[in-house]
Formats: structure tokens, C-alpha cells, sequence
């Protein structure tokens, strides 16, 4: 298992890459392009190329990009389904060009058009995607709260689109589980027990060997209530048992953890990276790695 946490870059892709190496990380995830917005960033094959360099000298890998919030794939406004095969298709690109294993997405909300109609615009999408992009990248689905109309929030959900997928495209498609959005969307994870039975569950329904990747944040909001709010580790509910239980649990040995927890910053927006640096410590405490 490979620890590490997202890293916010304000476009100095090799300084994050280094300040992850400081916390203790041994993956990072990044952005590539606005987080919420649909332009693509201009080409930089030397900044790309000094980015893979400089996290394989410091052993960063998994490699994982979050593509944009906006892509919807479950949409069935065509403009819009559209424009998020471009994004993640170049977003996939991006990924070749700096050395990353991942892509992970939010496979997004059927705007009324119902799930099962959502799922299949989901699959056709990544089929889609997939057709134009770099074999040496694989493409993550994201589980959801399941506010609104969103897809995603069940792992039936996950497994039907999976299902849908040609099975020469099975190793290229894969899950990421967010602990956070588990948790909003009513998995309860707060005790061993339980999260030992949510696992039993994803692998029933969709198989722990497609699982990639973990993002691993509590979160203040109540079990069930398809809020999506990312608390630092210790400061939410959801509590240690359940999160130690999933990091240890052998069948996940080849996952990579992610914190995506929010940053302690001062007066002036500026991070404080000491205290960042606990809360990696924490997730390998957790992971029984410290």
C-alpha cells in the first residue's frame, strides 16, 4: 500500500512534488487544469517532462491526477457530454506526458433522465474516452455522496456501468472509493466490523481487485446525508476503528491512499506544512506503517 495525499500545485507542479517528498508522502495527486472549469491548460512538454523527472528521483509513485468536477459523463445534455469526453480525453493525455498511473473522475449526475439511463451514458463515455487516450493510463470512477441526481453513490451503480464496458477494456477501468462519500452516501465505516462488511459488499458487487485507489478523509457530516464536506483525519465523525480497518485489511495491499483532507493555512492563505506533515503521519499510523 502507497501513502501519499493531494497536493495543491498554484502551478509549480515540481515544488509540490517536493513538498510531498517532505511530508513523508509516497504518491501524490494532482489537478492539471482548473479544477472547475472547462479550459484545458496550454501545452508545456518541458514542464511535464520536469515533473515525471523529478517525482521518479523522489520515488512518488503512484502518480494520480483528479480530473475537473465538471465532467459529467451521466449527462444527457449532449453539449455537455461532449465537452467531458474532450476534458478527460485531454486529461488522460496530460496524464501520459507526467507520468501518471490514474485518472480519477466523478462519473456525475443523469439531471433527471434516471439512473439506469445515467449508467449507460457513463459507460458509453469511457468507452469513448478510452478509445483516445494512452494505454499507460487507467481511468477511475469515483463513488458519490448520492445527492441530487448524481451516479455513483452505490456499488451497484459502479458495477453496472463496469459491466457495460467491453471486457478488453477491464484493465483500464477501475474504482476509487472516497471514505468521506461513503460515508455521506450511508456506508456506515465508523467500526471495524462494519467497514469489514461494506468491503464484503464492494467486493460482492464490484471486486477488490478493481479498486485502485482510496481517498481517505472523515467528515463532520452525518451518516446518510449525501453531503460531500472532507474533514482532517481525528477532527471528524466517522472515527479510527473503520479507517484502520480498511488500510489493514490485506486484500487492499495494492491500493494507493490519498488524503484529500483541507489544509491548516494562516492569515495569508499560506499552508502550513508542518502540521500537514501529522496528518500523513496519521494515515500511516493508521495503515500501521508509522
Amino acid at each position: 500500500m502507497r501513502i501519499g495525499r493531494h497536493m495543491p500545485t498554484h502551478s509549480k507542479m515540481v515544488k509540490a512534488a517536493e513538498i510531498a517528498a517532505w511530508l513523508g508522502c509516497e504518491a501524490m495527486q494532482v489537478f492539471v487544469s482548473n479544477p472547475t472549469g472547462w479550459r484545458q491548460t496550454a501545452e508545456d512538454a518541458q514542464g511535464c517532462a520536469a515533473f515525471k523527472a523529478v517525482t521518479e528521483a523522489l520515488a512518488l509513485s503512484p502518480v494520480v491526477i483528479h480530473a475537473p468536477y465538471l465532467i459529467n459523463l451521466a449527462s444527457p445534455d449532449e453539449t455537455i457530454w461532449e465537452k467531458s469526453i474532450a476534458l478527460l480525453t485531454w486529461t488522460m493525455g496530460r496524464g501520459a506526458l507526467i507520468g501518471a498511473s490514474y485518472v480519477v473522475f466523478h462519473t456525475g449526475s443523469h439531471r433527471g433522465s434516471g439512473v439506469e439511463a445515467g449508467v449507460a451514458r457513463i459507460a458509453a463515455g469511457v468507452e469513448r474516452v478510452l478509445a483516445e487516450s494512452p494505454a499507460s493510463v487507467m481511468l477511475l470512477l469515483e463513488n458519490d455522496v448520492g445527492a441530487g441526481h448524481t451516479v455513483g453513490h452505490s456499488f451497484e451503480q459502479l458495477a453496472a456501468a463496469l459491466r457495460l464496458l467491453p471486457t478488453t477494456l477491464t484493465e483500464r477501468v477501475g474504482v476509487c472509493l472516497d471514505t468521506a462519500h461513503l460515508w455521506g452516501a450511508g456506508h456506515d465505516i465508523a467500526s471495524a466490523e462494519a467497514a469489514r462488511q461494506v468491503l464484503a459488499c464492494f467486493e460482492e458487487t464490484v471486486r477488490l481487485e478493481r479498486l485502485k485507489v482510496i481517498h481517505l478523509n472523515d467528515t463532520a457530516m452525518a451518516l446518510g446525508s449525501h453531503r460531500d464536506v472532507h474533514t482532517r483525519l481525528g477532527e471528524g465523525i466517522i472515527g479510527e476503528a473503520g479507517l484502520r480497518a480498511i488500510l489493514t485489511d490485506p486484500r487492499l495491499a495494492h491500493v494507493t491512499v490519498l488524503l484529500e483532507t483541507p489544509i491548516l493555512t494562516d492569515d495569508n492563505e499560506k499552508e502550513d506544512w508542518e502540521h500537514d506533515k501529522t496528518q500523513v503521519a496519521k494515515a500511516f499510523e493508521l495503515a500501521k506503517r508509522a
